[in-house]
C-alpha cells in the first residue's frame, strides 16, 4: 500500500511538469497534432508572431519559436482586440492580420534565429 501511495504522487509530479499542464496529455512531440484547424507550428511563422505581438506591446515572452503560456495568452489577447475567433494558436486569420507571410519573406538569410528581442 505504501508503493501505490508513493507511485501515485510521483505519477502525478511527473503529469504536473508537462509541457502541455496536468491533464493536457500532449508533449512537444504531440503539439502539432493538437492545434485547431488553419493553426500552424512552424517555427519561424511563431517566430515573426512573437516579434509582431513584441512590437505591438503584447509581452509574448521569448522570441523562440515555441508557442507557450505567454504567447499563446499574447495571441489570445490580439485576437480578442481585434474581434476575430480567440483559439490562442496561430491560425490563418490571425496570420493574415498580423501579415506573417510578409514579414517572414522580408526577413533577412541569417537572422531567421536571431531571438535578442
Amino acid at each position: 500500500m505504501r508503493w501505490r501511495v508513493v507511485f501515485g504522487l510521483g505519477s502525478i509530479l511527473v503529469s504536473l511538469g508537462s509541457p502541455g499542464g496536468p491533464g493536457s496529455g500532449c508533449g512537444p512531440a504531440h503539439a502539432a497534432s493538437a492545434l485547431p484547424a488553419g493553426a500552424t507550428s512552424q517555427p519561424h511563422f511563431i517566430r515573426e508572431a512573437q516579434r509582431a505581438l513584441a512590437e505591438m506591446g503584447y509581452r509574448p515572452g521569448p522570441i523562440d519559436g515555441v508557442v507557450g503560456r505567454r504567447t499563446q495568452g499574447a495571441l489570445a489577447r490580439y485576437q480578442r482586440s481585434e474581434r476575430i475567433p480567440v483559439t490562442g494558436y496561430l491560425d490563418a486569420e490571425t496570420m493574415a492580420r498580423l501579415d506573417i507571410h510578409e514579414r517572414v519573406s522580408r526577413r533577412a538569410p541569417g537572422r531567421e534565429s536571431d531571438s535578442s528581442q
